[in-house]
């Protein structure tokens, strides 16, 4: 493992996880940023990180010359070291917070007017009397599993799109 893959790859986890929790702490997870886009938000920011750490490798480790191979290992050692701390701390952070945040969003007006726009659209297929047993459902589905797994995914594709065009890219022969 390339020593400054690793560097990135955790320079990378610092600052994602330093936004999840600005987020979080900040009281934003339920407005419409944090809610929608502030996840997809910090799995983007691992794309810079990719670039800097094989041009970084390509510049000093390889005196300027480095294969699309080559570019493409360091990249997805930076996406490897991520999946790993990052899906420990969407654990920790399930455990400590989202379990509660969810709970509270599902028992909320805001999750009621969701419900009853939803039965608006579909008469026939939703009920009023049915709202509390989706409620349970929903709150009885959510587990650490799933939350990180859901979040994981976009971090992989993201990856693993971004360390292709990092190889295309990145790649030097010799003059």
């Amino acid at each position: 493992m390339n020593k400054r893959a690793l560097v990135y790859g955790l320079a990378y986890c610092a600052v994602a996880i330093a936004f999840k929790l600005y987020i979080l702490l900040g009281g934003y997870i339920l407005t419409n940023f944090g809610f929608n886009f502030s996840h997809i938000v910090s799995v983007i920011f691992i794309i810079p990180f990719l670039f800097l750490a094989a041009t970084q490798v390509r510049k000093k480790d390889l005196s300027g010359v480095m294969s699309g191979r080559e570019a493409m290992r360091i990249s997805l050692t930076v996406v490897a070291v991520a999946v790993v701390v990052m899906s420990i701390y969407n654990y920790v952070e399930f455990v400590w917070k989202y379990n509660e945040i969810a709970t509270t969003y599902y028992n909320s007006d805001k999750y009621l007017e969701v419900l009853k726009k939803l039965q608006v659209q579909n008469p026939g297929k939703l009920k009023t009397e049915d709202f509390p047993a989706i409620i349970s459902e929903q709150i009885n589905g959510i587990t650490p599993f799933r939350s990180t797994t859901f979040k994981l995914i976009p971090l992989l594709f993201f990856g693993f799109t971004g360390s292709f065009i990092c190889s295309v890219f990145v790649k030097r022969q010799a003059k």
